[in-house]
């Protein structure tokens, strides 16, 4: 384990980019072998890749809907700060009311937690750190290391990693409170990398951030600290803009082995900030996680967390948020893929007449709903469909032509933060309350937040009662007066989800037209404002008459990137 002490001494912004290069091979992990059959198609990938690199701007968060940002971190250089003296104590009383999202001992018997604070050198965890302090919490901060040598081999200038660990030793040198730095990279790439890149592959667009807080943040970590730490924390805090609904006194370790976690359930709650909210980054997390957490800032909007960082003295107060893929800071989404996938150029098709209107550098790097890196002319054109076996892109001017449907799509994969499939109208009770009809689903589905298995469809509504019909007269395969939300932002739509007979999969349409759903992005479902949980947005129906219209411009490649004569392609 590498502790980071607060008496460390900290280096200016020239010294660390002269030597980051250096620093950073001696300590960064390999990435992990993708094996041999995977590395030969990847090189080749890489080869295609480096002859001719594809539009940085090929996946921008504005035009195609993936959740991974492609702007830059602001710059931010520690010798820069003036003002901020991070030796001095802050003379900083918070507003108690600040502090109510931080389970104050009065909520607890009196009683002070331990916390583990997810510390990012961002503002938001920062402040979440120092509220939870404030509070009279013992709190430890934890800095997760993960990165790859490979990945910032062309940004050495300005390593993301470096400054973020420096920023956080000063926050906690400022706030007189541990930091460790704990190693996560080969479950990062294992739980989320490997994952992302196989969807990517497969024509999907995944959310390696919804993949990261379930299977790393809190869930490696808290193997981490079971192995190391076992049973030394009440808590694990971050800074996300949501807040944790819970019985007050009812504490469960970092792991979730309290029983009165399972007896009064927690719920994830938006924050009051709709456009920070994050519960969609956080949907895919397990009931036993939920109880582990606490998000303090999720009651505070963000010009707030602003306002407390500089009455607090944060060395961070000033410093701008920073986007990315997760944690892999300024690496381009587009440079990844191509780094990883390799370019395999095929047909751009316009939908309507299956005139080729262009090549792009392959279909991993488009997603639906995409407008910018197309490089076409005669535009706007937008992404409309796939045709993934044949590599063929398919674009329309005329993308909200009203008889384009784009209200409806299909969805699997669930998985509820209660642990059980919501409950429906002919159940006769609200969502989420822990009434008879929660009971009723949870029985039905075995108590795992999946489908049941008996073949029967479920509704799920948040009005309770039908108006006093009983169970027989309400039509149990409607769902109804659900929200949901297909990408991260404060834009939510009001739903209606049938689940399939099998329970596994289902149908939902929302009450307005979306600018694309792509599958292997989340749909999130909300009880007002409780968050449900999750599914996977899955592929929609095969569109056959644009294969056999369009034989031509298909394009087949074997496992060494040799491309195939299709049958019929001389038709």
């Amino acid at each position: 384990m590498n502790v980071v002490t607060a008496s460390a001494p900290l280096v200016g912004a020239a010294a660390r980019r002269r030597t980051a290069g250096r620093v950073a091979r001696e300590i960064a992990p390999r990435r992990p072998s993708l094996g041999k059959g995977a590395q030969s198609e990847a090189a080749a990938r890489r080869g295609s890749a480096r002859r001719r690199r594809p539009p940085l701007a090929a996946l921008s968060p504005d035009d195609s809907g993936i959740i991974v940002n492609a702007d830059e971190p602001a710059p931010f250089v520690l010798a820069d700060v003036v003002g901020v003296d991070p030796s001095a104590s802050a003379p900083w009383t918070p507003d108690p009311e600040m502090l109510r999202f931080c389970e104050p001992p009065a909520l607890n018997g009196g009683r002070k937690l331990k916390v583990a604070v997810l510390l990012s050198g961002g503002v938001d965890s920062a402040v979440a750190l120092t509220l939870l302090k404030a509070t009279g919490h013992d709190c430890v901060a934890f800095y997760l290391q993960i990165w790859f040598v490979e990945d910032f081999r062309n940004t050495w200038d300005a390593c993301p990693w470096e400054d973020d660990l420096d920023v956080a030793r000063m926050v906690c040198e400022h706030l007189d409170v541990p930091l460790e730095s704990v190693p996560l990279t080969n479950q990062y790439w294992d739980l989320v990398v490997a994952h992302s890149i196989d969807q990517i592959s497969r024509g999907r667009t995944p959310n390696p951030d919804v993949l990261c807080n379930s299977r790393v943040k809190f869930g490696a970590f808290a193997d981490w600290l079971e192995t190391n730490r076992a049973g030394e924390f009440d808590r694990v805090a971050s800074g996300h803009y949501a807040a944790v609904d819970r019985v007050p006194g009812i504490l469960a370790d970092v792991h979730g082995d309290d029983e009165g976690a399972g007896r009064h359930p927690c719920r994830l709650v938006m924050s009051v900030d709709a456009r920070k909210d994050q519960t969609y980054f956080l949907a895919h997390l397990s009931q036993r996680q939920l109880a582990a957490l606490t998000f303090p800032i999720g009651g505070l909007p963000k010009a707030q967390i602003r306002q407390i960082a500089r009455a607090a003295g944060l060395p961070n107060a000033e410093r701008k948020d920073s986007q990315g893929i997760c944690f892999l800071g300024k690496v381009k989404f587009s440079e990844f893929v191509a780094e990883h996938l390799g370019e395999r150029p095929g047909a751009i098709v316009e939908l309507e007449t299956g005139t080729r209107l262009g090549t792009h550098s392959g279909f991993w790097f488009h997603t639906i709903g995409q407008r910018s890196g197309l490089g076409l002319s005669g535009g706007p054109w937008y992404v409309a469909a796939k045709d993934v076996a044949g590599n063929v892109v398919y674009v329309t001017g005329d993308y909200y032509d009203v008889n384009k449907e784009r209200n409806t799509f299909r969805v699997g994969e669930f998985s509820w933060l209660s642990g059980a499939r919501p409950a429906s109208d002919a159940d006769g009770y609200a969502l989420g309350h822990g009434g008879e009809g929660a009971r009723l689903a949870a029985s039905r589905d075995g108590g795992d937040g999946r489908g049941g298995d008996d073949g029967a469809p479920a509704e799920t509504t948040s009005r309770g009662v039908n108006g006093g019909a009983s169970a027989s007269e309400v039509d149990a395969t409607k769902t109804s007066e659900l929200y949901c939300k297909v990408r991260h932002g404060e834009n939510r739509y009001r739903c209606t989800l049938r689940f399939d007979l099998d329970g596994d999969a289902g149908t939902v349409i929302v009450d307005g037209d979306d600018q694309g759903f792509a599958a292997g992005q989340y749909a999130v479902f909300y009880d007002a404002r409780v968050c449900l949980g999750c599914g996977v947005i899955l592929e929609q129906p095969a569109r056959s008459d644009l294969a056999e219209r369009d034989v031509a411009h298909r394009t087949f490649t074997n496992a060494e990137g040799e491309v195939l004569e299709p049958e019929g392609a001389g038709a």
